[in-house]
């Protein structure tokens, strides 16, 4: 039952790695990629008619990309020490069976 939960934190794990990589491109994107026009087709990340305003507007707007991101990447990060964790006392626990002891172990074995 452990091995399951261990592979469905690393799937999570995997799913918030991938969002973490999409929120940083968008707050990149959006510091980066600013055109402002006459034209309002033309208009790329421009909210306001001045530019000042503009750059203020998508630097918040960066910033919270960058929040984001960097939650989703803690977030990854415990799940996978988790996934780990839950393997390796799965495999302490296989270990104690074979050798003839019947008492699970629930915490981690000794370094």
């Amino acid at each position: 039952m452990k091995k399951y939960f261990g592979k469905v934190l690393f799937c999570l794990a995997a799913v918030f790695i991938i969002l973490f990589g999409i929120m940083t491109y968008k707050g990149y994107d959006k510091i980066t990629n600013y055109y402002n026009s006459d034209y309002s087709m033309l208009n790329k990340n421009a909210y306001v008619g001045g530019d000042a305003y503009n750059y203020i507007i998508n630097g918040t707007y960066a910033a919270a990309y960058f929040v984001l991101a960097a939650g989703f990447l803690i977030s990854g990060i415990v799940c996978m020490a988790a996934g780990f964790l839950l393997i390796v006392i799965d495999e302490n626990n296989k270990k104690i069976r074979m050798e003839g002891s019947s008492e699970p172990q629930e915490e981690l074995p000794p370094l």
